[in-house]
C-alpha cells in the first residue's frame, strides 16, 4: 500500500534525525563492512580519472574519497549535518555538501556518474532519487547504487531480523516506512530505473563479510549503528531484546573461524546508464 504524503514526510524526518545520532556509530559498526563494495560500484558507474561524479547520501564519505583517489573530481552529497562533519573530518581533502537525494542541488548534465552506497533504503520517495540522477547526469552518464541484499541471501541480517521476526514484535512503534529490501529485488530496480529514463539495468551480488573479535557485536551493530533497525530492537521489550541478543550470539558463534567469526552480508549492485 502506498504510504500518504504525511506519512512520507514522517518517513524523512525520523531518517534525517536519526542519522544525526548514527554517524559515529554507523562508521564504528559498519564503516569496514560497506566499504567492501566501494570498488565494484565505482567500476560500474565506469569512474575513472578526469570523471566528475556525485556521490549521494555519502555517509562519511568512504566512496567520494575512494572516487577521489582514482583521480576523479569528486563530491560527497548528504542530508545529515553530523554526516558531513564526520566526512569532512575524515576526507579533508575532498569536497562534501548537505543536500537532499530528491533535490539534488546542481544543474541538469553536471556529473559523468552518480553513485550511492546503502542510501536508497533510507529514502521515503526513492523513485525522485532516481529521477534527480538522471537529471544531474550528462548523456552517457551513469547511476549506481549498493542496497543490503535481502535477508535469504544475507546471513548477518536474516540473523538479526529472523529472531525479532521469532521473539519479538517486527514493527513495534515504528512509523510506516518504504519497503527495506525492495531494491535488492533485480525485476523491480530494472522497473523502477527504466521508469526514470536509465537503459540497460543490471544487478549482480557483491560479497561482503563482517568479520569481528566477538560473537556480540553482530547484535551491537543494529542495536547502536542503524536508524530503522535500533528503532526495531529500541522498541522491543526488555526481556524480548535480551532474547533476541541471545538468539543472535548463539548464531554468530556458527560462524566462527578460528579467532574471528566472519558473517556474510552480501550487497545487492545495481547501475544503468543514461541514454
Amino acid at each position: 500500500m502506498a504510504l500518504s504524503k504525511s506519512d512520507l514526510r514522517a518517513f524523512k524526518e525520523f531518517e534525517k534525525s536519526g542519522w544525526e545520532r548514527a554517524a559515529d556509530p554507523y562508521h564504528h559498526h559498519w564503516g569496514k563492512l560497506s566499504q567492501q563494495s566501494a570498488v565494484p560500484l565505482l567500476d560500474a558507474a565506469k569512474v575513472v580519472a578526469g570523471r566528475k561524479v556525485l556521490d549521494v547520501a555519502t555517509g562519511a564519505g568512504y566512496i567520494a574519497a575512494a572516487a577521489a583517489k582514482r583521480g576523479a573530481q569528486s563530491i560527497g552529497l548528504d542530508f545529515s549535518e553530523a554526516q558531513v562533519r564526520l566526512a569532512r573530518r575524515m576526507y579533508p581533502d575532498v569536497e562534501f555538501r548537505q543536500g537532499d537525494a530528491e533535490n539534488l542541488p546542481f544543474e541538469a548534465h553536471t556529473f559523468d556518474a552518480l553513485v550511492v552506497g546503502f542510501g536508497i533504503n533510507h529514502l521515503p520517495d526513492p523513485e525522485a532519487a532516481f529521477a534527480e540522477a538522471f537529471r544531474v547526469l550528462k548523456i552517457g552518464g551513469y547511476f549506481a547504487f549498493t542496497v543490503w541484499a535481502a535477508p535469504e541471501q544475507n546471513p548477518g541480517f536474516g540473523i538479526v531480523l529472523g529472531a525479532i521476526e521469532k521473539y519479538g514484535e517486527p514493527k513495534a512503534n515504528l512509523l510506516p516506512a518504504p519497503p527495506y529490501f525492495r531494491f535488492a529485488d533485480r525485476d523491480q530496480t530494472r522497473r523502477a530505473l527504466e521508469e526514470a529514463g536509465f537503459v540497460g539495468p543490471l544487478t549482480q551480488l557483491v560479497p561482503q563479510y563482517w568479520r569481528h573479535r566477538s560473537p556480540n557485536e553482530v547484535f551491537d551493530a543494529f542495536n547502536e549503528g542503524a536508524v530503522r533497525a535500533t528503532a526495531m530492537l529500541r522498541s522491543q521489550s526488555d526481556d524480548a531484546r535480551e532474547k533476541i541478543r541471545e538468539v543472535v550470539r548463539k548464531e554468530v558463534e556458527n560462524f566462527r573461524e578460528g579467532e574471528v567469526y566472519v558473517v556474510p552480508v552480501p550487497a545487492a549492485l545495481s547501475w544503468a546508464r543514461k541514454p
